[in-house]
């Protein structure tokens, strides 16, 4: 069982605590260890078993033992005892955005809702504004998070999607009758949500493949050469088989968008069969398209004219910027991220924990900013002498304020490397007003990138609404460069914007976000869905050398 699995039970019995009245340091507490076992880099079962589970943060005696129970059984005494307590639908209604234990409570108790048709219903028929605390704009931002709950729902984000088949597809490949199992449709596009997930076999025995799908595969279905089904994960795939003779023709069909694929066949109203895609583009008289870039936006024109650009990538990443530690809400010390991010091979780490303002996030006091500044210094004097060269930048996640201002006085912003200026609070503004509180951040003199543009939470809540050309404008005016937040929970900016944005001279900073070792690889997803908006070495921040990175941050010096 995995490390985040076991968490999910331990934050879920947490919840369950605080829906049935339960004692909330009790809660606290399988809320502190779930989030320490998240963090931690080996599993859960290993550490059991060598008895070391209890040298992690929040994890005692008492809640190895919980964890064991999990790890051996799937559950433990004390979650199905409260699981037994409620209703089975009530963990639906407290997965509704904007609610929380407590309101989810109180709306179970005082109005009886179980289930989210209850309180859909509740909400349709105005009964919420009954309860105290619960106004005609709560009641129908209930509404409107319900049926964006139920939309989500049919949704799975890019990376988790990927989890899921990646182990199907390698036991595809162990198949005799398979030649070939890759991932296409938009898995292979790398949307940032999706349906379903796509695979194209190559066999030349179908009726082996389907056979073993049908053991395989939760409800199996099949028509046209498609088996359809779920995975044990829940996620629904779509299995396309093909013959090795038109393997390339299949993969093409069912990787692009519908708008690519009918800019190709516009060139030629049938692409024949292929064996590879790279014979198929040749036939038509196009460059190899990338699979990230089939989305319909021009990429045929450009490949017509052999125009294509030539796509960012993980190894052209040079630094690691936008990073926290212990110092606010990470897992990590300063000095074991800045060496996790060095032995990945980048030349410089920037550290952004929280400023002041975002106390729920054990936001960074004045006092403690200086404490980290110089602990910067001291870590920079111990790892000059390695080669090659590798820098830490002393940055911080500035919260922008509801005025658009950022935290600390100038003196405090003075002594950082760089600041990230992060929308953390507020909103449920206007678009009018999101916009200009952005515009006025990107104006202060010592924001050098706007982190997290839309603040959205894929699958989880809509950004807030902003004219993105009013604020890439703003940053190419003050040469302030925008976050692809690489979180797969965020992406954000979106890439459908990131294209624009390099129109206009805006460099693209694709930062992980990490607030854990691990979480420095989310590169590779911001990376991956930046490849959608065309981004290229050139126009992305962190892909700069250490020399040119620190040019650039002199360069901009208030």
């Amino acid at each position: 069982m995995r490390n985040d699995e076991v968490a999910q039970l331990l934050q879920e019995t947490a919840d369950l605590l605080e829906l049935t009245g339960g004692n909330p340091h009790r809660a606290r507490a399988f809320s502190r260890a779930a989030r320490s076992l998240q963090d931690l880099d080996e599993p859960a079962a290993k550490r059991l078993s060598e008895e070391t589970l209890v040298e992690a943060s929040g994890i005692g005696d008492g809640m190895a033992d919980h964890i064991g129970d999990i790890v051996h059984g799937g559950s433990f005494e004390l979650r199905d005892e409260l699981q037994s307590a409620v209703p089975p639908g009530l963990m639906d209604v407290l997965r509704v955005n904007g609610l929380g234990t407590k309101r989810t409570r109180r709306l179970w108790t005082e109005l009886g809702i179980a289930s989210l048709d209850e309180l859909e219903q509740a909400a349709e028929s105005d009964r919420i504004m009954s309860l105290d605390g619960f106004g005609a704009k709560t009641q129908q931002n209930i509404l409107e998070n319900v049926r964006q709950l139920r939309r989500y729902e049919a949704q799975w984000r890019l990376a988790d999607a990927w989890g899921a088949t990646r182990p199907f597809l390698e036991a595809l490949r162990a198949l005799d009758a398979v030649g070939r199992a890759v991932p296409t449709g938009a898995l292979r596009r790398r949307a940032e949500t999706m349906e379903r997930a796509d695979v194209l076999v190559s066999t030349a025995n179908p009726t082996s493949v389907t056979k073993w799908l049908d053991g395989r595969l939760d409800d199996p279905s099949e028509e046209d050469a498609v088996v359809t089904g779920r995975l044990n994960e829940g996620l629904p795939v779509a299995v396309h088989l093909a013959s090795p003779d038109r393997f390339g023709t299949a993969w093409w069909r069912t990787t692009g968008a519908s708008d690519h694929c009918a800019a190709v066949t516009e060139r030629a109203s049938s692409p024949g069969d292929h064996p590879d895609e790279n014979a198929l583009y040749h036939a038509v008289g196009l460059s190899f398209v990338p699979p990230a870039l089939r989305e319909g936006q021009g990429e045929v024109r450009a490949a017509a004219d052999d125009e294509l650009p030539a796509l960012l990538t993980t190894e052209d990443l040079d630094g690691c910027l936008h990073n926290h530690s212990t110092y606010s809400d990470g897992s990590h010390t300063l000095r074991e991220m800045a060496v996790a991010a060095r032995d990945r091979g980048y030349s410089y780490f920037g550290i952004c924990d929280h400023s002041q303002s975002l106390q729920i996030a054990d936001g960074l006091s004045p006092e403690e900013v200086r404490d980290q500044h110089e602990a910067v210094a001291r870590l920079n004097d111990e790892l000059a002498d390695g080669a090659p060269p590798f820098r830490v930048f002393h940055g911080i996640e500035s919260d922008i304020l509801r005025d658009g201002s950022l935290d600390y006085e100038r003196e405090l912003l003075d002594a950082f490397d760089f600041v990230v200026g992060s929308v953390h609070t507020g909103f449920s503004m206007t678009e009018d007003e999101a916009t200009e509180r952005l515009v006025r951040a990107v104006e202060a003199p010592h924001t050098r990138i706007l982190g997290h543009p839309t603040g959205r939470l894929l699958l989880g809540r809509e950004g807030y609404p902003i004219d993105h050309e009013r604020v890439i404008e703003a940053c190419a005016e003050h040469d302030v460069a925008l976050e692809l937040n690489a979180n797969p929970h965020r992406l954000d900016l979106d890439w459908r914007w990131v294209r624009h944005a390099t129109d206009h001279g805006v460099l693209i900073s694709v930062n992980p976000d990490a607030h854990a070792i691990s979480e420095l690889d989310y590169v590779t997803w911001g990376v991956a869905v930046g490849r959608k908006g065309w981004l290229t070495p050139d126009q992305c921040l962190n892909a700069k050398s250490l020399n040119a990175f620190e040019q650039w941050l002199e360069d901009a010096r208030p």
